[in-house]
């Protein structure tokens, strides 16, 4: 875990350059996608995307963090392929910008989570 400062133009930016933000989430996919079967299931999903994105907290519910995931899954579905795991990241990241608005927000954020590849992404550090 690290400490970072960033801000919506952070998260922004990392979707708005597509190349990288393909590759990325493309990189995140294979390694959620335990079974290699080219889809993630609903117990892969849960068991890696709160490394990927912060979306469980130590002080969530189960039931609180059960209503995102049924919401996820009624979106997307059960079993997403690559592309619907793009569009799954790309949201979650632009309601985040979208909250955090314009104002600085320090995080403690896994060093090789989506945030932290965004914040060196707009410094310009290799991700």
């Amino acid at each position: 875990m690290i400490e970072t400062v960033f801000t919506s133009q952070t998260l922004m930016g990392l979707i708005s350059d597509k190349k990288s933000f393909k590759s990325l989430t493309d990189d995140y996919f294979k390694i959620l996608d335990l079974d290699g079967d080219g889809t993630l299931s609903p117990s892969e999903l849960r068991k890696g995307l709160n490394r990927v994105v912060a979306v469980e907290s130590e002080v969530a519910s189960g039931e609180e963090t059960d209503s995102v995931y049924t919401a996820i899954f009624e979106r997307f579905g059960e079993n997403l392929v690559p592309e619907k795991f793009r569009e799954l990241i790309s949201e979650i990241l632009t309601a985040m910008a979208r909250a955090f608005g314009n104002s600085p927000v320090i995080m403690v954020v896994h060093s090789d989570g989506l945030i932290m590849k965004a914040v060196r992404h707009e410094s310009g550090k290799a991700m």
